[in-house]
């Protein structure tokens, strides 16, 4: 066995183990698309709410989405098929890096990607983001061989700019430049023809779709997300401190003749990844430099084919090759965000997946089953009721302008769910005036989700004991399985491993 088999071997065993210790992260938003596709499998449509006569595409991906209901159809859990997914997608991206290079490239590209904590969050999270990188490094790659003058199936890079696209805004984006150096090249194949005319179809016919079903092209998620035109310094710096070797090995390539036109490349892909978050602003809650992690994979090939390219001083090489692996390690580690997102699962878990399937167990007639909530993911999902999405995002009338207090009322829901960073009742969340919307309501909690993170459950009177009983049976549940330690430490989820 060659010593790079055996390498490969190795690093699939830290990514097995990776991803067990990540296994619990699972985040809200990955719910939301849950609901859509789990509705979807149903027959009710793409929509959050069973007979949305107004809806609106709150979830992320479409074809993350469409990819869940699939297998809902079958009775698969959508959540387990999203995190089993994006595992499959981090593996077949490891894969890729290494295939993709050889000797020491490969080496050092495989490395920096497993070793980099976040990538296992980011794969299990339950959202689209370890596909989209792999989509791509993959059209890096094709670019790459195509600079090189090396073979390509011609079909593959219309596809992918599609795959992209239906993934997530910002993905074509990154995609463009791979796309466009292909296009110059090989534009006139007869393979090349068949797929842009194949991907042209698909791609006017997800737009008149989107258009025809929501009235908008981008996800409301994105758009609600991505602020006004300006400049992100902060994000940009935090983002190059964790990143800076293996921006610099792959800003070096330019300074190789032979590896110019590669080097080229790769920057023009990273910038045209990275551009858009500057410009507009990261969207929000970008938890371990999620939308950065786009381009990461390219970031960890193009340092390879760098370090590979010292061979004439091997002590130079070694010596850079661990540099940048360590570092990356040691960032991903030190992740300041680390604390939140580890212990996100547990946390989900042991208050929100609880006061969700203590709704669905009260006994409360189908009619009156509505609640109203901020976090639309969790306690919707596992309480199978009507929900009131109202920070907007999953409903129509807000998304149109319509104020979040006259669409609570309108639909008069039998529980309010309002969020709270503190054991007092806020005053305003995504502009619910909470005092007077919870007027007339019996209050249950507060229940802490974790430190700065308590949940309010307010009840109609009528249907207060039946809730209560099944709510607090429920939390109590979650605190018995999971403890009652609410810190945000990456202690608490090192002890809940060895749990």
């Amino acid at each position: 066995m060659s010593r790079l088999a055996v390498t490969a071997a190795g690093l699939l065993l830290v990514f097995a183990f990776g991803t067990w210790m990540a296994w619990s992260y699972v985040t809200d938003a990955a719910f939301v698309d849950a609901r859509y596709a789990r509705n979807l499998a149903e027959g009710h449509g793409l929509v959050y709410n069973v007979g949305d006569h107004n809806p609106v595409e709150g979830f992320t991906s479409l074809l993350w989405t469409l990819w869940q209901s699939l297998f809902s159809l079958f009775g698969a859990d959508p959540v387990l098929v999203a995190q089993i997914t994006g595992v499959a997608a981090g593996v077949a991206t490891l894969v890729l890096l290494m295939r993709a290079v050889d000797g020491a490239a490969a080496v050092v590209a495989g490395c920096a990607y497993v070793l980099f904590l976040p990538t296992y969050f980011h794969l299990a999270g339950g959202l689209e983001t370890g596909l989209v990188a792999l989509v791509v490094l993959r059209m890096a790659v094709l670019g790459m061989r195509v600079v090189e003058e090396r073979h390509v199936v011609d079909l593959e890079p219309p596809l992918l700019l599609v795959l992209a696209a239906t993934l997530r805004p910002e993905a074509l984006i990154a995609v463009l430049p791979g796309f466009v150096v292909w296009f110059r090249s090989r534009r006139f194949s007869g393979q090349a023809r068949a797929g842009l005319t194949a991907a042209a179809v698909l791609g006017v016919g997800c737009i008149v779709w989107t258009v025809v079903q929501y009235g908008h092209l981008v996800p409301k998620p994105w758009s609600d997300a991505v602020g006004p035109l300006g400049f992100d310094g902060e994000w940009l710096w935090s983002t190059v401190v964790v990143l800076a070797p293996l921006l610099l090995l792959t800003v070096a390539l330019l300074t190789w003749p032979e590896l110019r036109r590669v080097g080229a490349f790769f920057c023009v892909t990273v910038l045209a990844a990275g551009l858009p978050l500057v410009v507009f602003g990261p969207p929000e809650a970008d938890a371990l430099h999620r939308y950065a992690f786009t381009v990461f994979p390219v970031l960890c090939l193009a340092a390879g084919v760098a370090v590979a390219a010292m061979a004439g001083v091997r002590f130079v090489q070694a010596g850079v090759g661990v540099v940048v692996v360590g570092w990356v390690a040691v960032a991903g580690v030190a992740s300041p965000g680390l604390p939140a997102v580890a212990n996100t699962g547990t946390d989900l878990a042991r208050t929100h997946a609880a006061i969700g399937r203590g709704l669905a167990d009260a006994d409360v007639p189908a009619g009156a089953r509505t609640v109203a909530v901020a976090d639309p993911g969790v306690i919707p999902y596992y309480s199978g009721w009507n929900a009131v999405d109202y920070s907007g995002r999953n409903n129509g009338l807000i998304a149109d302008g319509a104020r979040p207090d006259s669409v609570v009322r309108t639909h008069d829901p039998a529980v309010i769910v309002v969020p709270s960073p503190g054991q007092n009742i806020p005053e305003k969340v995504h502009g619910l005036d909470v005092p007077i919307a919870v007027a007339g309501y019996s209050q249950l909690g507060p229940f802490q989700a974790r430190s700065g993170s308590w949940q309010f459950v307010f009840v109609k009177p009528e249907f207060a004991q039946q809730v209560e009983v099944k709510v607090r049976a429920a939390v109590a549940r979650g605190e018995q399985q999971y403890g009652d330690d609410y810190s945000v430490t990456i202690n608490r989820w090192l002890n809940s491993l060895k749990d």
